[in-house]
Formats: C-alpha cells, sequence, structure tokens
C-alpha cells in the first residue's frame, strides 16, 4: 500500500544542448514549470491535462510520457493500483522546453515518494527516459537528467547511463524567445531526420572543442566562457532552416549583449546566455523578439535562471 494518498510535484522547463552538445547537455530553468498530482485509484492510469495547450496533448496513457512512465513503474515495481495523474502544464509543448520531460521526470520522482520506492537519481533518470518514446520515439535522457537534478548537466554516457550534475552560476541568466508558428507533428523525429549521418573531422573537432569549453565554463562559474562555447557546427546549421528568423535573433541578441545563443533542443525556441551582473538580460530578450519580428514571426521573449530539479510541494497521508 501506498505511504501516501497524493503527492503534489513541481518539474520545472528544461533546455537542451546549448549548442554543441547534442544528446549531452541538458539545463533546468526557474521558470517555466509544471505542477502535477498524482493519486492512487482503484485501477487504470487516468490522465487529466490542464493548463497551457492542455487540448493538444494526449491523454491516452500509452501517448503521454507521464502515462508511459507511470505503466512502466506501476508493472516493474509490482504495484497493485491504478493512478489518477493531473498535468497542469505552465511549460508550452512543443517548443523546446522539455515540456515532455517535465511531465515524466515529474511522474517517477513522484511515484518514488508515493510507494517510498527509495529510488537514485539515476534510476529516476531511466524510468523518466523511457517517457520519452512517447513524445520522441526514443528515449533520450538530457532534459529528464536536468528536469531531474536541476542546474546544469553532461550526460557522460548512455550505456551504462552516467550523469555529472554542476551547479551553475549565479550570476548566469537565461533569455528565451519562442516563435509563435506551427508546431509539427513529431516534430522532434523531424529535427532528427534531417541531420547529417556523417560528419568530418574538422566539425567534430570544433563540437568537442566547444562541448569541452562549456563544461569547463560551468565547472569553474565563466559566463562569458559558457557563451562563448554555444557554437555547434553539425545540428544547428542543419536545423536552422526550420526556424525562420534564426540568423537574425543569434545576430541580434549578441549585439544586445548576449554571451552565446543557441536552439533551444530541438526548437523552435531560442535561447541565450547573459550574465545578469550585466543587467541586459530584459535587452537582450526583446532583441530575440524583435530578430523574430523580423523575419515576419511574432515571438513570446522572456528571461529567468537555471533552477533546480523536480521537487515535491505536498504530500497527504
Amino acid at each position: 500500500m501506498p505511504f501516501s494518498s497524493k503527492v503534489v510535484v513541481k518539474a520545472p522547463a528544461t533546455t537542451a544542448n546549448l549548442g554543441p552538445g547534442f544528446d549531452v547537455f541538458g539545463m533546468a530553468l526557474e521558470h517555466p514549470s509544471d505542477k502535477v498530482t498524482i493519486a492512487p485509484i482503484s485501477k487504470g492510469i487516468g490522465i487529466k491535462v490542464y493548463g497551457l495547450a492542455a487540448d493538444t496533448i494526449p491523454t491516452d496513457p500509452e501517448k503521454n510520457t507521464a502515462g508511459v512512465v507511470a505503466e512502466h513503474i506501476l508493472k516493474e515495481f509490482s504495484l497493485k493500483t491504478g493512478l489518477m495523474i493531473k498535468l497542469e502544464k505552465g511549460i508550452p509543448s512543443s517548443v523546446g522546453l522539455g515540456s515532455s520531460a517535465a511531465s515524466a521526470a515529474a511522474v517517477a520522482f513522484g511515484l518514488n515518494h508515493l510507494f517510498s520506492l527509495q529510488l537514485d537519481y539515476k534510476q529516476l533518470i531511466q524510468l523518466s527516459a523511457k517517457g520519452e518514446i512517447a513524445s520522441a520515439g526514443f528515449e533520450h535522457a538530457d532534459n529528464v537528467s536536468a528536469a531531474i537534478c536541476g542546474d546544469f548537466v553532461v550526460i557522460k554516457s548512455y550505456s551504462p547511463l552516467e550523469v555529472i550534475h554542476l551547479k551553475s552560476p549565479s550570476n548566469l541568466d537565461v533569455c528565451i524567445a519562442i516563435p509563435r508558428v506551427p508546431t509539427l507533428p513529431k516534430k522532434t523525429e523531424k529535427a532528427r531526420s534531417v541531420l547529417p549521418k556523417t560528419v568530418s573531422m574538422e566539425k567534430l573537432r570544433h563540437n568537442v572543442g566547444h562541448a569541452a569549453t562549456m563544461a569547463v565554463g560551468f565547472a569553474v562559474g565563466d559566463v562569458a566562457l559558457i557563451g562563448k562555447a554555444m557554437s555547434d557546427a553539425i545540428v544547428e546549421p542543419a536545423r536552422a532552416f526550420m526556424i525562420p528568423g534564426y540568423q537574425k535573433v543569434k545576430e541580434m541578441a549578441l549585439k544586445a549583449g548576449a554571451h552565446g545563443v543557441a536552439i533551444s533542443g530541438a526548437g523552435p525556441a531560442m535561447m541565450a546566455i547573459v550574465d545578469s551582473s550585466n543587467a541586459v538580460a530584459s535587452k537582450v530578450a526583446r532583441a530575440m523578439e524583435e530578430g523574430f519580428k523580423s523575419a515576419g514571426v511574432s515571438a513570446e521573449a522572456f528571461y529567468t535562471k537555471p533552477g533546480k530539479g523536480v521537487s515535491l510541494l505536498e504530500a497527504k497521508g
């Protein structure tokens, strides 16, 4: 029997890749976030979705990342119960801010508490990653790792899973710009389908050098170095055509004071790294908005900071 009758969990938005770290780098954001409520019921898995774009998110447990994770945990741990999962979405879906990862991570974390499963962060990540099959078609752990751990993560290895967690510099701000463009069906799969099957040694050297530099930037707390490392020679060039105004957004953000700019995950949102001590975050956010506008696309832009991982808001016995 469960140790609680209900848990309420907060799960953060995340940004992945950060330029050169395809499927390897992830970072949790302080804002926006989801609130997920999980309660045992007699049988089956029910999913209710509220909030942003609620009508676009499937409630079939086999097609929802939260449902996939829940079904897997119930089966793996032989839990003879049903579940009601309520997703209050504050994270916009299908824009590159880890909406599906937040749902998956929240359920893994919440069920761990609800049934006192005593899972460590690595097990939580592995279980959460299974939910990504529902949205991306395969398991990937960059967003869910950041959602579980918070701050910045490096996935050193997928098999076996090894994740390195680094604190973010206190003076790091993150600007996000989300263009209002139609969402492609199976967007992440489409974004992956355009990637090159082979890469040159020159481009490989570029990405390895920049990825290593970014990890060092986080390790020593150097925001300028982190931003300088946000250059990708492989994935972003192949995806840029999918984001109207991509080049202009980058140019205008850098001119406004950003240290680096990249596509957030599979996009179409873009993110920029800013040093908060320079007090230019609002200026950079506006510049990114204007960059999209110059391509005839309206956008929502805001700034936030790296955030903590999933957390327990409430537990009722």
